[in-house]
């Protein structure tokens, strides 16, 4: 049966699918995050499997009127750059779409996470984490203006995530502080982004995964163990198109470097 929110999911991801750019959001676009995640939750229910979960933050004018300062939505794709070393991994986009490239850093859960009628400690969530890895997140969408549009938008594709790519582990992070893990963004050889887990919203990495074990138990949801979650943009979200390169320096925990192709049409 057709609904506004059946006709919003399908055109997205028929458009995926297809490897095809969108002119116009497909329909009215959600007034409420809790819209958008209703065709979020439509996408999910059709597609996957999915490999974990990415998280956003929400530009600070809008949270008050939101009622929320991040967002979340499906990691579509995980590429292992764990080994690759000075090689580029290659990440599709639809050409035409939206496409831009994050430095992040990506939790491995270790256990699963589930709430039972109150919030994780920041202890209990610690000890829930396996591993902390460098990480880039492709957001990608097959609508060019998606990011224009703001996170009503942004939750209904997908959350505009086209890969997260997963670099070394970042050793003995427990005894670091955050201001200690920190990224530089190049593309095509040109410095785009400074930043790191500092500039996260409130909370920075433990933050982030905080709000998304409480958004997805209001989904009916929760974190598995082996599931990735990407934290947030620590130096901007820097527009790339196929063709382009990317190189992200997180310092002494590793560099990724990152090749942007066309994905294939069907």
């Amino acid at each position: 049966m057709s609904s506004p929110t059946r006709d919003i999911s399908q055109a997205f991801v028929a458009a995926r699918k297809a490897g095809r750019a969108i002119g116009a959001f497909p329909g009215a676009q959600p007034l409420t995050l809790a819209d958008a995640y209703s065709v979020q939750e439509d996408e999910l229910r059709v597609g996957g499997p999915f490999a974990g979960w990415k998280v956003a933050a929400i530009k600070p004018e809008l949270r008050d009127s939101l009622g929320a300062a991040r967002l979340a939505g499906p990691i579509v794709r995980v590429a292992d750059a764990t080994t690759s070393g000075d090689a580029a991994i290659e990440v599709p986009v639809i050409e035409g779409g939206f496409a831009a490239v994050e430095a992040e850093f990506a939790i491995r859960i270790g256990r699963d996470i589930r709430l039972y009628g109150q919030d994780r400690s920041e202890a209990d969530l610690l000890l829930s984490i396996a591993a902390l890895h460098v990480a880039s997140e492709i957001a990608g969408s097959p609508l060019p203006t998606l990011s224009d549009l703001g996170p009503t938008a942004v939750i209904s594709d997908h959350g505009n995530n086209a890969a997260v790519v997963i670099g070394p582990e970042i050793a003995n992070w427990r005894g670091r502080s955050w201001e200690t893990l920190t990224a530089r963004t190049f593309v095509n050889g040109t410095l785009v982004g400074e930043g790191g887990a500092s500039r996260l919203p409130t909370g920075g990495i433990l933050g982030s995964l905080a709000f998304l074990v409480n958004n997805l138990a209001e989904r009916g949801r929760y974190l598995k163990a082996g599931d990735w979650v990407a934290t947030g943009a620590t130096t901007g979200v820097h527009k790339v198109a196929p063709g382009d390169e990317a190189a992200i320096d997180f310092g002494s925990d590793g560099t990724l470097r990152l090749k942007i192709a066309a994905q294939k049409k069907d």
